[in-house]
């Protein structure tokens, strides 16, 4: 009888144990990262994986903190690139390219009004309107780029702008109810 008791109470330990390792795997296995879902759709994944993981609070973040990390890094990004874009005007001694900054300083005050509406949009919920934002953050970058004839002394800036764009489009929708 004790040999019986013996093997019941292992056995039974045993059980409960296998039965904790499920519940953890299950719940692991469970757990989505919403950094993969949103790069996975972007254009230059590798990029987007790392402008989302350089911000800590992304590890626990669901799709609108994702979305409020995209936003404050464009606007913390849109803001530095139009001040370097005032200072390379007052330098430019061409009129040409004097007059493609002062277009640049254009796109970029769009982008930041965009980046503005972004933040109430995505806190409001109105998640078309965030898209819009964030196509136009894209195209206000781009438009800026494709100023200039030859390389652009603002490409690493307009690239890393337009991206951000595409990230904030990508998620507002996964936000979309409506899948739009």
């Amino acid at each position: 009888m004790a040999g019986f008791l013996r093997c019941n109470c292992f056995s039974y330990a045993c059980l409960l144990s296998l039965n904790m390792l499920l519940i953890i795997y299950a719940v692991l296995a469970g757990s989505t990262n919403y950094v993969e879902l949103v790069c996975s759709k972007d254009s230059d994944q590798a990029f987007c994986r790392s402008i989302l993981t350089s911000d800590p609070r992304s590890q626990n973040a669901h799709f609108t903190g994702l979305a409020n990390i995209a936003i404050t890094y464009a606007s913390r990004s849109a803001n530095a690139t139009a001040a370097k874009i005032q200072s390379l005007s007052r330098l430019e001694k061409d009129p040409r390219r004097k007059a493609n900054f002062a277009a640049c300083a254009t796109y970029y005050e769009g982008a930041i009004d965009s980046l503005t509406l972004a933040l109430g949009d995505l806190a409001s919920g109105q998640y078309l309107l965030l898209n819009l934002d964030g196509g136009r953050v894209n195209s206000e970058a781009i438009s800026c780029e494709n100023m200039f004839k030859s390389r652009s002394p603002l490409t690493r800036e307009n690239y890393l702008l337009a991206q951000l764009g595409e990230i904030i489009v990508i998620i507002s929708d996964k936000l979309d109810p409506s899948g739009a």
